[in-house]
């Protein structure tokens, strides 16, 4: 018997970004790797921007290497370039 998903709808907001580094896009890719079945783009901008959120350290996720990789970004800019992302597929 399958669980039924419950779909959730999503707003996108890329903002003013027209494109991303190769290496932001790998870094944003690697930390989405960690959230499988754990998080979603919220915990992720958190991961990206080092954040000491306590369900961060409950994963571990701190121990994956795009942590804090955009430590001195909002996470409201953090967002748009996952939202980019996700629009770019």
């Amino acid at each position: 018997m399958s669980k039924k998903v419950r779909r959730v709808p999503v707003s996108l907001d890329a903002g003013e970004i027209k494109d991303l580094p190769q290496e932001d896009i790998r870094m944003i890719l690697r930390g989405a790797d960690e959230l499988i079945s754990t998080g979603g783009r919220s915990m992720l901008a958190k991961i990206l921007k080092g954040s000491k959120d306590k369900k961060i350290f409950e994963h571990k996720l701190n121990e994956c290497p795009a942590y804090g990789y955009y430590q001195d970004m909002k996470l409201d800019d953090i967002a748009k370039c996952i939202d980019w992302m996700i629009k770019k597929d």
